[in-house]
């Protein structure tokens, strides 16, 4: 542990170096302008949406909805950094089954924004899943889940099983696997490289604002990280993130704060429970941040789980793939 704890300070100094140092010089090139929040008007892209709010015990969140009141409930939620619209090819395709309610947690785009790094804490997103499931008048849900909001899902998983009638995970392993794998594996320590440099304060929000939020761009389009379909992400999808990211007291900090809590919510040396709900994984190959191994690791602690590849899509394959991951949804629901 105490290895752990040194290695992690040297690389937190380390990208806090690097990144400081490309910040300044293009400070010194652009000047304050390398941190312009620009006006946005709201893209068409999000306009004709049944956007609600919720109040939970210690926040209100925004949704958007497809579907009637009266059908089962399947909630989605996003990953970093992303908002509801994530899931907006699941929403449309999915509203005539279910109840489909796809959230921002705690610290996106229209849902309140708590100032404490605590806030964003792995008990307080759980304890946020059980408020909204309960607060639609539901005893258990269909969850989907991407990225961190899979490490969400599977927590909530284990820690209230009743109320998850099937769990569906895009590009997350389960968090004990995960620490497991990152612990013995140089690759994912290599592609986990953010989550150092996310423990700084300040300079990460500066970095990801920089540039007219250049970050995003590469994150959604670059070879290594991005959307290999481009069809499906296009300039007016990453000007809905520009947009969510831009108004309503937003700020890159409070979804950083997921991760400088992430060696509390994701210990190394955890052990993940036994699951016994149905349990679908779908995976993207071309995943750049994380290693398939650990999701194969995940199957290990599912008693009635599986996992679907799909070959050269991304980490956000939901997007990038939308077609193949909704026919395996349907395969796995049985709709």
């Amino acid at each position: 542990m105490i290895v752990q704890i040194i290695v992690l300070h040297i690389l937190q100094f380390y990208y806090f170096l690097k990144f400081s140092t490309l910040l300044l010089i293009g400070f010194a090139i652009k000047g304050r302008g390398l941190f312009e929040k620009k006006t946005r008007e709201k893209p068409k892209v999000l306009e004709n949406w049944d956007s609600r709010f919720i109040k939970c015990k210690n926040v209100r969140l925004h949704y958007v909805q497809t579907g009637s009141d009266d059908k089962p409930l399947m909630l989605f939620i996003h990953g970093y950094p992303e908002f509801w619209y994530s899931w907006r090819f699941q929403l449309k395709e999915f509203a005539d089954n279910y109840r489909c309610v796809a959230i921002d947690q705690r610290g996106y785009n229209l849902s309140d924004k708590p100032k404490p790094v605590e806030s964003y804490g792995i008990n307080e997103l759980v304890g946020d899943v059980r408020d909204v499931i309960e607060g639609l008048g539901y005893k258990k849900s269909i969850i989907v889940a991407h990225d961190w909001g899979g490490v969400v899902a599977w927590q909530f998983a284990e820690q209230y099983p009743e109320m998850v009638e099937k769990l569906i995970v895009c590009n997350i392993p389960r968090p004990g696997a995960f620490g497991k794998r990152l612990r013995t594996s140089w690759s994912q320590f290599r592609k986990s490289w953010y989550m150092y440099f996310f423990q700084n304060a300040r300079v990460p929000e500066l970095l990801c604002l920089a540039d007219d939020m250049k970050m995003l761009e590469g994150a959604f389009r670059s070879p290594q990280m991005g959307i290999q379909n481009r069809k499906n992400f296009t300039d007016d999808d990453l000007e809905a993130w520009k947009y969510s990211f831009s108004m309503n007291g937003a700020s890159f900090k409070y979804p950083i704060n997921y991760y400088r809590n992430i060696f509390k919510n994701v210990n190394p040396g955890k052990k993940d429970l036994v699951l016994e709900m149905p349990v679908l994984i779908i995976w993207g190959t071309a995943d750049g941040a994380l290693d398939i191994e650990a999701a194969e690791e995940s199957l290990k602690t599912l008693t009635n789980g599986k996992m679907k590849r799909i070959e050269g899509a991304s980490h956000w394959v939901q997007q990038d793939e939308p077609e193949k991951v909704n026919a395996y949804m349907r395969e796995f629901l049985e709709i």
